[in-house]
């Protein structure tokens, strides 16, 4: 029998390019596919074992656009039974700005995305039953902020039902726009998951802290497994308690775009190929890929361009 590794969010429409002179001409502007589940589940799919089917789960419509997403989640051999294809429109769409040092800026154009709407209806309860117990299930702070109060509570019983379920906070103001319940959310999220994928600059804004060592208490549950991007370290705390310390020296950045995203998804592959594999092995493994990613343009590169790891 096949492990599943379910991966659970939006997958969209990106606008890539540079529109400094849009004022005066037309830009050219590249046009993919991406998200942060998304993104994730690609690496996933990439490094986990051959017992391991990867599956996407999300709603689309019957637009080109989303019958084209469809092909490339295939493509990535990622297996679309928990992609839902009744949606009333188009996916979401979102544009990336890249300055001179690869930093980014968004913007969105989501409100009408049928991925709001995944557990809503008859065929929304049955997809939720489909999902659970997973062997892998992942979702991020961006996944849950796009659900109503009740779609919410159900993403989190089912993630609760995985074997492991990994989840990034992926923190962002516009999208999680009252803090108070944003703090509450992420806080019940994190004890109902087995690893947290922490940036740092996500949660200094959500909780108002000063130094990653605050979120060990803030998120204090021994079960978890909780890793935090910071600067040019990632900070753990194991399931004993003990707080140590990765140097991950990132090297030539020409987009940083999905650096998080690819860490998290060759993580989660790894640990599953292989339960022994200590944390700090698979913290440098992971982030040999994330090096490799920030060296290109774009979330996804090309497989010729995949770290060799032995897995």
């Amino acid at each position: 029998m096949y492990n599943k590794a379910i991966f659970l969010g939006e997958c969209m429409i990106e606008l890539n390019g540079d529109i400094s002179s849009l004022e005066n001409k037309s830009s050219k502007m590249q046009i993919n596919f991406g998200g942060d589940t998304y993104n994730s589940a690609i690496y996933f799919s990439r490094l986990a074992n051959n017992k391991t089917n990867t599956f996407y789960s999300t709603v689309l419509g019957n637009d080109s656009f989303s019958r084209k997403m469809i092909l490339r989640f295939k493509n990535e051999k990622i297996k679309c039974d928990y992609v839902r294809t009744d949606g009333k429109n188009p996916p979401g769409l979102y544009s990336i700005e890249i300055n001179e040092i690869g930093e980014r800026s968004f913007s969105y154009w989501r409100d009408q995305s049928p991925s709001r709407y995944i557990f809503l209806g008859s065929k929304g309860k049955k997809l939720a039953r489909e999902i659970k117990n997973a062997d892998v299930f992942y979702y991020t702070g961006i996944s849950a902020g796009i659900l109503d109060a009740k779609q919410k509570k159900d993403l989190i019983h089912i993630g609760s039902t995985a074997v492991t379920c990994g989840f990034d906070f992926n923190y962002r103001s516009q999208l999680h726009n009252d803090k108070k319940v944003s703090q509450l959310l992420f806080k019940k999220i994190s004890e109902n998951v087995d690893i947290n994928f922490v940036s740092f600059d996500d949660v200094k804004e959500l909780f108002d802290i000063k130094n990653p060592y605050e979120v060990f208490e803030i998120l204090n549950d021994k079960k978890n497994l909780i890793l935090i991007r910071y600067k040019d370290s990632i900070i753990f705390k194991n399931k004993q308690e003990i707080i140590k310390t990765v140097k991950v020296h990132h090297g030539e950045v020409v987009d940083t775009t999905a650096a998080g995203d690819a860490f998290n998804g060759s993580f989660l592959a790894l640990i599953n190929n292989d339960k022994n594999i200590s944390i700090e092995e698979n913290i440098l493994k992971s982030h040999s890929v994330t090096r490799e990613v920030i060296k290109h343009k774009g979330a996804i590169i090309s497989n010729k361009n995949m770290p060799k790891i032995n897995t």
